[in-house]
């Protein structure tokens, strides 16, 4: 499998999550996407994105995602997403195909009417989530990268 570039609209945004995720720290290009809209997941807080016309999602690109991190990036999204190829306009300008995990059609009933809001989560959502990462899934820390 060949290295893929990975559109981040949710808490992957944050290095912090990222790093705890994929044990690597990545750097990214702003991007906006086009015709989707980000909702948060009921009684969590992260997001999941749906089609819609004329919405936009802002969020970050990661260039050059290695087979080995992309399948802890699938592992940690994990069965409720998957993964879809888009178009999204990079900060400057220009066009790039890239995949983002999208909720799968049978979950979407999960999101709220709340739109998600990456400022709102890192000043109230960030060590919460964090937390859960750490406490509730063991098996992801437990991997050794961290």
């Amino acid at each position: 499998m060949s290295k893929i570039d990975l559109f981040c609209y949710g808490t992957l945004q944050s290095p912090m999550v990222m790093k705890a995720v994929t044990g690597q720290y990545f750097s990214g290009k702003k991007a906006l996407l086009d015709n989707w809209v980000r909702y948060r997941v009921h009684q969590s807080e992260y997001p999941g994105i749906l089609p819609q016309a004329d919405a936009q999602v802002p969020g970050v690109v990661f260039f050059a995602i290695d087979p080995e991190t992309l399948a802890k990036l699938d592992e940690f999204e994990g069965e409720k997403y998957e993964r879809v190829e888009v178009s999204v306009t990079l900060e400057g300008g220009n066009r790039q195909q890239v995949q983002t995990f999208a909720i799968r059609r049978e979950y979407r009933h999960l999101l709220s009417q709340e739109s998600w809001d990456y400022d709102r989560f890192l000043e109230n959502g960030l060590a919460r989530f964090i937390s859960w990462f750490v406490e509730d899934r063991r098996d992801f820390s437990d991997r050794g990268d961290l």
